[in-house]
């Protein structure tokens, strides 16, 4: 099987930065390295770990949720991952933009939850009348736009709306 190049270039850093390179931090950089799209820590841990079966003595080993977290959380510090947040409660990991390509932002599906890219932001007027008016020296931005996708546009889930007493209930 032929290494993915984003792999081969974050294992490299690590290696470089004198961390340890472990089995399941191979893995990890593995999934992320051949992700497109957020993940998040419960997403990842699924991916890394697709045929363990609890109680099975032939299951591979388990990767746990807590290394999970904290590799993916030692990326971030290293530039090497970014934490990207939906308004969902939790966070995604992406791998840093400079290392995936283009500028991109992302479109969320409010019903779903799909996260898809999209490039082309005209924001750099906005930018420019912003440091001068502030003074700021703006360095990056992050953009999230949410909806509802095609598919629930065409199977649309019930409306949902949240009680004072924190229940949720179906809006007809």
């Amino acid at each position: 099987m032929a290494r993915h190049p984003e792999y081969v270039r974050m294992l490299g850093v690590l290696k470089d930065d004198g961390y340890r390179v472990t089995a399941p931090r191979r893995a990890l950089l593995r999934a992320l390295a051949e992700t497109t799209e957020p993940l998040s820590v419960q997403e990842l841990h699924a991916q890394v770990n697709p045929d363990y079966k609890p109680g099975d003595e032939e299951s591979e080993e388990e990767i746990n949720l807590v290394t999970v977290y904290r590799f993916a959380n030692l990326l971030v510090e290293m530039g090497l991952v970014r934490r990207v947040e939906f308004g969902q409660g939790y966070y995604r990991y992406e791998r840093e933009e400079s290392q995936t390509g283009p500028h991109h932002h992302h479109i969320v599906c409010r019903q779903c939850n799909r996260v898809e890219d999209f490039h082309g932001c005209d924001l750099q007027g906005l930018t420019e009348r912003l440091e001068g008016d502030t003074g700021f020296r703006i360095e990056r931005h992050q953009l999230e736009l949410y909806g509802v996708c095609p598919q629930c546009l065409e199977n649309p889930a019930p409306d949902t709306r949240r009680t004072s007493g924190g229940r949720t209930v179906a809006v007809e």
